[in-house]
Formats: C-alpha cells, structure tokens, sequence
C-alpha cells in the first residue's frame, strides 16, 4: 500500500537532494530544505503516477531541476515493497528530469 511517510531522494542535472512525502488518499504532502510538495497521485497494480506543484519558499535555494521558484512535475513510476522508484519531468518545460527514490518509513494510522 502507498499511504505512509516516505523518505524522498532525487538527483538532477543540478545536483541531488532529498525531503520527505505523505501519501494520503491521492494526495501528496511534503518537502525539503527550501520547496513544498503538494500533489495527486494514482496507482494501477505495482504503477504509480503523480503530478506534484513543488514550491519554493525560500529565495535562493537551487531546485536539482535548475529552475528557480515554483514548478510542476510529472512523475511516474513502480512500486516494489517499501521502495518507488520512478522519474520526473517538469511539466510544460524541455528540460532534462529527475530520477527518484521514495523509501516508506511509517504507514499512517488508521
């Protein structure tokens, strides 16, 4: 099951990084050091498919995508167990995308 805490990991052209996520009847919350994460999310067997607006909240901290301020992400992927691995592509833009790590580290409470 997707709905947990997971643990994110990414690397771009630009660099690599990490936050974290909540994922939460198809919707997505998270972040890191200087951008939120605000989404939906679908699954279809071991696929996953997100669409995540990430948002800088403070000036001057790099994005891995090289793009300053706000963006939005295509993200797909599969999920094996515990681990999602999949990649993103920023939506609207020709630029290279990133690849993803996401590890669960606690389900929610029900």
């Amino acid at each position: 099951m997707v709905e947990g805490f997971w643990i994110v990991q990414y690397e771009g052209m630009q660099g690599n990084g990490g936050g974290v996520a909540m994922f939460t009847k198809g919707r997505v919350f998270g972040g890191d050091t200087g951008y939120t994460y605000l989404g939906t999310y679908t699954t279809q067997g071991h696929a996953i498919r997100a669409r995540v607006s990430v948002r800088n909240f403070i000036a001057g901290i790099p994005s891995v995508v090289g793009i300053e301020g706000d963006f939005e992400l295509s993200i797909e992927g599969t999920v094996e167990g515990d681990v999602i691995r999949a990649t993103g592509s920023l939506v609207g833009v020709q630029r290279p995308g990133i690849a993803v790590k996401l590890s669960k580290r606690a389900d929610l409470p029900v």
